[in-house]
């Protein structure tokens, strides 16, 4: 298990970047390392976020972490938690920033995201002593070393009273430039992206708009796999949207039996994600 160890404000490791920030922290705790990439984008938003949420979240993180960029996040249910778990399928970096002391996993059921983040070359990260209770007034400040960890802020679903505004606004106040996806105008999820365009917030629809943004490429695509017959000709009919395995066997010509095997296939293969109502969508 590694070991968690204080990063005191103006020492060598602690991260400069937080002088932008109001207050920033006298010390850190940290488990696991703060890493070299070149730079750093928190993911923040809803914490009941609805699939168009959680797939954009994949996409986007997946082109981030690809291109070594750090993404730093809460650690929250939602889309905190799909973007720490994007990163580490992408082989990328990234960060959890808590709102209670290290010792304490919160929520509960994150232990063994936590684990992975450190184990994989990422980290935990606090402001708060060891025993330190997570509380709603802590959470607001902890958004603030969210923002101010990084290079940008990409806020993709929210409501209203969402909390990934405050760290929207965190950045702001720092001069940290803020994206937003946008969404249906007519979903409470929209509101808060839509409320941050109208402010001035930049649009982000790909991982191209805030690499570009930030002077980096987004890297080749991964070859597609070498696939044949009936897995080859679903692959070539599949995309990043859900469709049905009856519309895919007919556009691929192949018996609705045939079919789902061959997606099932695809499926253990962690080249495709099955969702609920035999709907079938590539992998990022």
């Amino acid at each position: 298990m590694v070991s968690q160890r204080t990063i005191e404000r103006g020492k060598h490791e602690y991260p400069h970047s937080l002088e932008r920030v109001p207050h920033p922290p006298a010390r850190l705790r940290l488990r696991g390392s703060l890493g070299s990439c070149r730079r750093s984008v928190a993911v923040v938003g809803a914490r009941e976020p609805d699939d168009y949420g959680l797939d954009l979240t994949r996409e986007l993180v997946t082109g981030l972490a690809r291109a070594r960029v750090s993404v730093v996040s809460g650690g929250a249910r939602g889309i905190d938690v799909a973007a720490h778990r994007a990163a580490l399928e992408a082989g990328g970096h990234t960060v959890a920033v808590m709102g209670c002391g290290l010792d304490i996993a919160y929520p509960s059921g994150h232990r063994e995201l936590f684990e992975r983040i450190v184990e994989a070359g990422g980290a935990l990260l606090t402001e708060y002593d060891d025993g330190t209770e997570p509380a709603h007034y802590r959470f607001p400040e902890r958004n603030r070393i969210v923002a101010g960890l990084c290079d940008a802020v990409l806020v993709v679903r929210a409501g209203q009273g969402s909390g990934a505004l405050i760290t929207a606004a965190w950045a702001r106040r720092a001069g940290i430039p803020v994206f937003a996806v946008p969404g249906d105008a007519r979903a409470d999820l929209s509101a808060g992206p839509h409320a941050l365009l109208r402010a001035g917030a930049r649009l982000a629809t790909s991982a191209a708009d805030l690499l570009d943004a930030l002077g980096l490429a987004l890297p080749e695509p991964a070859p597609a796999p070498q696939l044949e017959g009936d897995a080859a000709a679903l692959w070539t009919a599949m995309s990043r949207q859900p469709r049905h395995a009856d519309e895919l066997a007919r556009e691929a010509r192949i018996a609705p039996g045939a079919a789902l095997a061959a997606l099932l296939g695809l499926e253990l293969s962690g080249l495709c994600e099955q969702r609920p109502g035999h709907q079938f969508l590539r992998r990022a």
